[in-house]
């Protein structure tokens, strides 16, 4: 049996996959901070996703999920290369609406963390489509904070400073 993916183990997990990822992704492309303008998910959705993705990757002493405008990447991504997800995320996105409503009498987004903590992990091993958004939350999390910046996440290259990567960085040689 194939041990479940703890948010734990996702951030222990994605360090070296995104550097990968990122360089894969065109590393060298610069970052372009704007403000978040939504392309798919509304302000109600925007802000489920922005909670759940801060449970997934807190701040603590380094940046988290916010800071680095994972919720801007994957509206983003949503709108473009990831349409494909659209109807699957925001179903997965009123569905933790539903659950917080069912145990707090609140949108997931105004729960509190230690409620919002307890809804993903349940889902974690939860009903086929819970776990399925929790793949692609996390997936679409670890993307939007460790991709390149030009895609929306990643604000400022901090993910990149989280993992020690440095893009474009000039080789010395002999």
């Amino acid at each position: 049996m194939t041990p479940s993916l703890t948010r734990r183990r996702f951030l222990e997990l994605g360090a070296c996959s995104a550097a990968a990822t990122a360089l894969v992704n065109g590393a060298c492309r610069g970052d372009r901070a704007e403000p978040v303008k939504l392309a798919v998910l509304t302000e109600a959705e925007y802000a489920t996703t922005v909670a759940a993705c801060d449970r997934i990757l807190p701040r603590d002493e380094d940046p988290g999920a916010s800071d680095l405008g994972v919720a801007a990447y994957i509206d983003h991504a949503l709108a473009t290369d990831l349409a494909r997800l659209r109807d699957r995320f925001r179903a997965g996105l009123r569905a933790l609406d539903a659950a917080a409503q069912q145990r707090a009498h609140v949108a997931f987004s105004g729960a509190s963390a230690t409620m919002r903590d307890n809804i993903l992990d349940d889902w974690q091993d939860g009903s086929r489509e819970q776990a399925d958004f929790m793949r692609i939350l996390m997936n679409l999390t670890l993307e939007g904070a460790f991709g390149d910046p030009s895609y929306g996440g990643n604000r400022g290259g901090r993910g990149w400073a989280l993992i020690g990567f440095a893009p474009c960085e000039p080789r010395h040689h002999g």
